[in-house]
């Protein structure tokens, strides 16, 4: 499986121009050539999908998230209405001491939506490293390339 790609300020690698340039315009068609998000939540989802794509659709900002990532958002906000809903009849289960079938069952579903909404919330760049991610300037990387003689401007 390919990698992630990097925005061109946070590139490490050698890019041809070519390359460069390429990058450039991925980045300005995925910020500015795609419609904005809609703010209203889609009817399919249920109340708490809903209420979850109304928090999250009023706290992003000026994440680079168009209309074409509406399905990732959708399903984020899904997997955290299964994750309400199967922590509530898991608490709500009185009589689970002595039934490890239940337990483990609970503890299945909650594993498998946990892995989903963290994979999504870090491709939405709704977590913390994913955003610092996006948002980290490229360093200074000038003197590095630098030779010794133009470093210390040796003749």
């Amino acid at each position: 499986m390919a990698r992630k790609q990097k925005l061109l300020s946070q590139s490490t690698g050698h890019l041809r121009v070519v390359e460069q340039e390429a990058k450039y315009k991925a980045e300005f068609l995925a910020a500015d050539g795609f419609p904005a998000l809609q703010k209203t939540p889609p009817a399919h989802l249920d109340k708490v999908a809903k209420a979850e794509y109304r928090r999250i659709i009023n706290s992003l900002g000026n994440l680079p998230l168009r209309n074409l990532d509406r399905s990732e958002l959708e399903l984020y906000c899904t997997w955290y209405s299964i994750y309400n809903r199967a922590s509530k009849e898991f608490r709500s289960t009185k009589d689970f001491a002595g039934d490890s079938d239940t337990v483990n069952y609970y503890t299945s579903i909650i594993d498998k939506c946990t892995r989903n909404i963290k994979g999504l919330a870090s491709d939405l760049g709704l977590n913390v490293n994913s955003r610092l991610q996006m948002n980290m300037p490229k360093a200074n990387d000038q003197d590095e390339h630098k030779s010794l003689r133009e470093k210390y401007g040796i003749s």
